[in-house]
């Protein structure tokens, strides 16, 4: 274990105790570091900024993974009942934009969200007769763009963990709870998730951490700022902003 620890020490831990030390210094106009304790703690807390960005994260964080899992055992359930030969390659197909590097995503997603001629308002909002949505402009919608760009990437990716967690359930199992006469919903919530839990859990774990680091796909959305009245300023987006840009 010594090589692990080794390079865990020189790579995370050292550097970690470094920032910790360096947020406790403050810079003179003399590029001298005086030392102000927790200072910049108290300021953090008395930003309303930084608690708008608290907000928006843990409702994005909420709403992606609530809706993720959702649809990523939908997708799970349908693919098992896919014939094996089809199994693969849909799963695949599911997993592209997982794959896809978040700022490509993110350039991409200009397109579905761009103004009223944005995809997303010509082929859903428009056909289904309701007014047109400036996704990227509107406060209401800014931090529903960013949830739904989340969702369509990770979704997939999901589905097949979540997909090898099904195949992989002892099959006497099952067949037991069907020889007592287990209803579906039943053996769902009482079997099946109970041996995918394992599977779950890294999927929540992946998903929540992925959400709090949020940064390069509302970055192209938004150009490094929070949108409109600060609604998609994410907790990433908000410390870039005071460490780059805020100097």
């Amino acid at each position: 274990l010594a090589p692990f620890f080794l390079f865990l020490s020189l790579f995370w831990l050292i550097p970690l105790g470094k920032g910790l030390l360096l947020s406790l210094e403050s810079d003179t106009l003399f590029g001298e570091s005086t030392f102000v304790g927790l200072q910049h703690y108290r300021d953090l807390l008395s930003d309303s900024r930084y608690w708008r960005a608290v907000l928006n994260t843990s409702v994005f964080t909420v709403a992606t993974v609530a809706i993720t899992i959702t649809l990523a055992l939908v997708f799970a359930h349908a693919l098992q009942l896919c014939s094996r030969r089809l199994q693969g390659p849909l799963a695949f197909g599911l997993m592209i934009p997982g794959l896809c590097p978040p700022t490509v995503l993110a350039l991409l997603f200009l397109l579905v969200f761009h103004g009223k001629e944005g995809l997303l308002n010509r082929w859903i909002v428009q056909p289904l007769g309701f007014e047109m949505i400036n996704w990227l402009s509107d406060p209401d919608f800014i931090l529903a763009a960013v949830v739904i760009q989340a969702i369509w990437r990770w979704t997939g990716f999901m589905a097949f963990f979540l997909l090898c967690a099904l195949n992989a359930r002892p099959q006497e199992i099952l067949d037991a709870s069907k020889m007592d006469g287990v209803g579906v919903y039943s053996r769902f919530v009482h079997v099946t998730l109970p041996l995918i839990a394992p599977t779950l859990t890294f999927c929540l774990i992946y998903l929540i951490i992925d959400c709090f680091a949020q940064f390069a796909g509302s970055y192209v959305l938004f150009g490094g700022s929070g949108g409109t009245e600060d609604a998609g300023l994410l907790l990433v987006t908000y410390a870039y902003q005071k460490a780059f840009v805020g100097g």
